[in-house]
């Protein structure tokens, strides 16, 4: 015969105290002494107390969870917002789903429709691309982070950086350190582009205002068939073992980044004097290179806040002020364009 489930009256019973009290020091509401507080929490860890969420969002019409997705937690940046938007909505009072869909399009569609069985109160899309909405007809608030596409949901709000911008600033950067042959490099460029969020609109955009002639050749641009670090570098050794030249290279990542200058190494080239190299995320990838990479500082810390700050205030039924929020980013040069 199964064990039957503790319920707060039992708590209530053994703890000596109303059903009342029992229901506010777990929901952390209305007056009670520290003791009361002790002695209900120590009495519901012994019993193995589960809230019945299901039944209280019911009642309260929230579960109080939202879902966090993200294309690849293993990558610095993406971990990195994830950890900041979970805290933050911990903070908040909610508890959050963490799903890892590896750019895998049925894997997304199936965590999305499950999380809203489970009656998640939103969704937060962390880094990556979504190519087919969700026809869902949920009317539950969306926060896009880094994140591109449409989750087909009524209320969405989406939150970054201006990419063709940043990619210019890139650009620009190495022209005024001196290049004159600049190279992209990128790993799945093509697989994140959207004309709002194009990571490599800024590169062609500075040549074509400079009146910089194109060189395809100089364009590289891996399948993401391996890891960034690895396709970035064979791609730079590929076109170096072609022939083909370049003073400065635009690295659409920091692991690409690091690539590029383990590639760049491995030939005898002086990284940040015969080649300059700036990457993007000031991720540990930058920092841990020798010599130091340059990147773009996206301010993660803004990201995720205003990305929260959205969503709450969705789930509060009030109406963003801002339907897209653009995040300032900032240019950090070190060894690899200083030349130091």
């Amino acid at each position: 015969m199964a064990k039957r489930s503790v319920s707060i009256y039992d708590l209530a019973k053994l703890a000596g105290v109303s059903t009342a009290t029992v229901s506010n020091v777990l929901n952390n509401k209305g007056s009670y002494s520290e003791k009361t507080r002790d002695l209900v929490l120590g009495i519901a860890r012994e019993q193995g107390y589960v809230a019945n969420f299901a039944a209280k969002s019911l009642r309260e019409s929230s579960t109080k969870t939202i879902a966090l997705l993200t294309p690849d937690v293993s990558n610095d940046f993406f971990s990195t917002l994830v950890l900041k938007v979970e805290g933050l909505l911990r903070a908040a009072g909610y508890s959050s789903y963490i799903c890892n869909t590896a750019n895998d399009d049925e894997r997304e569609d199936e965590y999305v429709r499950g999380l809203i069985s489970k009656q998640v109160d939103g969704i937060a899309y962390i880094g990556g691309v979504t190519r087919t909405p969700i026809q869902a007809a949920v009317d539950i608030p969306v926060v896009h982070i880094d994140h591109m596409g449409k989750s087909g949901m009524t209320h969405e709000v989406y939150v970054g950086n201006d990419m063709p911008q940043l990619s210019y600033d890139m650009t620009s950067t190495l022209f005024d350190r001196g290049c004159q042959h600049v190279a992209l490099v990128s790993v799945s460029a093509s697989f994140y582009r959207t004309e709002e969020h194009d990571q490599a609109a800024g590169y062609y955009r500075y040549l074509s205002d400079h009146g910089i002639r194109l060189d395809k050749n100089l364009v590289l641009e891996g399948a993401h068939r391996q890891t960034s670090l690895i396709e970035a570098a064979q791609l730079v050794d590929e076109c170096l073992g072609a022939g083909y030249s370049f003073d400065g290279v635009v690295a659409l990542g920091d692991r690409v980044a690091l690539g590029v200058v383990n590639a760049l190494k491995a030939r005898g080239i002086d990284v940040g004097r015969d080649v300059r190299v700036i990457g993007m995320d000031d991720s540990i990838y930058s920092r841990i290179s020798t010599p130091a990479i340059s990147t773009v500082r996206r301010n993660t810390d803004e990201m995720a806040e205003r990305g929260v700050s959205a969503l709450l205030a969705m789930l509060r039924d009030e109406q963003p002020a801002e339907s897209r929020i653009v995040v300032p980013h900032e240019v950090i040069e070190r060894a690899t364009t200083l030349g130091e």
